[in-house]
Order: C-alpha cells, then sequence, then structure tokens
C-alpha cells in the first residue's frame, strides 16, 4: 500500500508497484487515472478510517510517502506542517504496528534533511536541516526508527517525472508555466541530484520488497544547477526555453533556507544515471 498518491512521488511509486504486484494506494483529492477499485480517498488523520483500511486490506509493505513539503508553505504555517509530517507520522506508524500484517514500514524522506552546506551526502551523514520541511521531516525518520516495526527510510534526490493532476513537481510545473507562456525562474547557485521518477520507483519498489532494512539515498549520480536543470526538462519535450530565466538564491525572500548543494551519494546501492 502506498500512502499519498497525490504527491509525485507517491504517484510513481503507485505506478511503478502495479505493474509488479497487488498494489493499493491513498489519495486526498481524486484526479483522472485513479483506479478507484485499489485506490482509496481517506483522511490520514483520521486514523480510525485507516486503522479499519489496513485491517480490510492487510497488507504486507507499506510506504508512507504522504507529506506537506512545499518549503515556502511549511515556513509559513509550522504547526500544520508539523501536524502533517510528524503527528501524522505518528498516528499512520501506531496503526501500522497495531494492524500486525506489516512486514516492513517503507518511509520517504528527503534530500532536505541535509543542510547543503557540504554536498554529496551519504547515509552515513547525520541530518542538519536547514529550514521548517526538513526539520519535521527528520522528526518523523526518528519516528519510524522508534515505531517498533522493520523500517527502511528511502531519501531521494530530486524527483523529475509525471505528477497525477498533470501540473506538480519540477517537471509538469515548469511544463505547463512554458505552454502558458508564463515566465519562470531557476536558482542557478542551487545543485541537485535529480533522478527520474521512473527510475527512482523502480530502484525504491526493489530495496522495499528487499530483506534489507535501513537507510537509502536513491538519487542520479549527476549534478544539476536548478537552471540548467529546467533547460534540460525544456529540450528533451521540445518546448522552449526562453522563459526560464536565470536566479541567485540571495534573490528570494527566502534565501536564508535555500541550500545550495543539496546532493546525494550513497554508500549502499549505486546512483543512477540521469541522461
Amino acid at each position: 500500500m502506498v500512502l499519498g498518491l497525490n504527491g509525485i512521488i507517491g504517484w510513481n511509486l503507485f505506478k511503478a508497484a502495479r505493474r509488479e504486484t497487488e498494489a493499493y494506494g491513498t489519495y486526498r483529492r481524486l484526479h483522472s487515472g485513479l483506479d478507484l477499485t485499489r485506490c482509496h480517498r481517506i483522511d490520514l488523520h483520521d486514523i480510525e478510517a485507516f486503522t479499519a483500511l489496513l485491517k480490510e486490506i492487510k497488507p504486507d509493505y507499506l510506504i508512507h510517502a504522504w507529506a506537506m513539503c512545499d518549503l515556502d508553505v511549511c515556513e509559513e504555517e509550522p504547526g500544520i506542517a508539523q501536524r502533517v509530517n510528524v503527528e501524522g507520522t505518528l498516528a499512520i506508524v501506531q496503526a501500522a504496528a497495531a494492524s500486525g500484517c506489516i512486514r516492513k514500514l517503507i518511509y520517504i524522506s528527503t534530500d532536505h534533511v541535509f543542510d547543503g552546506l557540504q554536498g554529496s551526502y551519504s547515509e552515513k551523514d547525520p541530518p542538519c536541516p536547514l529550514h521548517v520541511y526538513g526539520r519535521t521531516k527528520t522528526e518523523a525518520e526518528a519516528v519510524v526508527k522508534q515505531s517498533g516495526l522493520p523500517w527502511m527510510i528511502i531519501r531521494p534526490g530530486l524527483v523529475i517525472g509525471e505528477s497525477l493532476q498533470g501540473s506538480k513537481g519540477p517537471r509538469d510545473f515548469l511544463m505547463k508555466r512554458i505552454v502558458l507562456g508564463k515566465p519562470t525562474h531557476y536558482f542557478t547557485d542551487e545543485f541537485r541530484s535529480p533522478v527520474r521518477g521512473c527510475d527512482f520507483a523502480r530502484a525504491a519498489l526493489a530495496l522495499s520488497l528487499s530483506p534489507e532494512e535501513g537507510i537509502f539515498h536513491i538519487a542520479g549520480k549527476g549534478v544539476f544547477s536548478r537552471y540548467n536543470l529546467a533547460r534540460k526538462i525544456a529540450w528533451e519535450n521540445r518546448l522552449p526555453v526562453d522563459m526560464i530565466f536565470p536566479r541567485m538564491r540571495k534573490q528570494d525572500r527566502w534565501a536564508s533556507i535555500r541550500p545550495e548543494h543539496l546532493t546525494l551519494s550513497s554508500g549502499r546501492i549505486p546512483l543512477l544515471a540521469f541522461l
């Protein structure tokens, strides 16, 4: 069962999972493309409803990809970020433990648990978040580790792929703005380890179903600035690049929370190509 199909990571994981096995998912807002026979609309704060769903389906593997992940919104609404990312994770963990059916809990974390000062962060590097989103995800990781269940934490690089809505995530957001003729600015001094959504999902699913446990980084081995990455996405989709403009982090109103070298390495699995 994949929690959080409205997010780009959850959606790509669910698509990969249903090609390989019997897969179920939860969503908050209905969109076309959902197989409603195995997708359930649920408020994950409604712990009783979620517990009932677990008892009904009895999944072996629970992939928790539900989160509030907009950096700016998390800064503006830290209480909501805490409620969703930390308290929500605690409720999910407690329900999973009580269900008695979960063989492994897989938590999708983020590269934003690091501050971006160093770069090339491995699984052995301690979290050092720079902002509210990173802090809440770090706290949620601790909740998962203390769950009493077999667990895995997966920290992805910047995931590039299709969204359920057709407008979320780095790829679809940019493509929609280009088609509408809207200018979009990207940082030339923020560097990431992008990974394609389909590649990430395949690797994460294989890890989830394996006997492995612990923390894993799944990222691309190429390093891109957000500006150059946006231009690459446009070129690949045969879209013009003249509405993509460079910007420095210091020009942003949230400059203090914009990481610079938010790149990942891995001592546990090979990094993926991003060609």
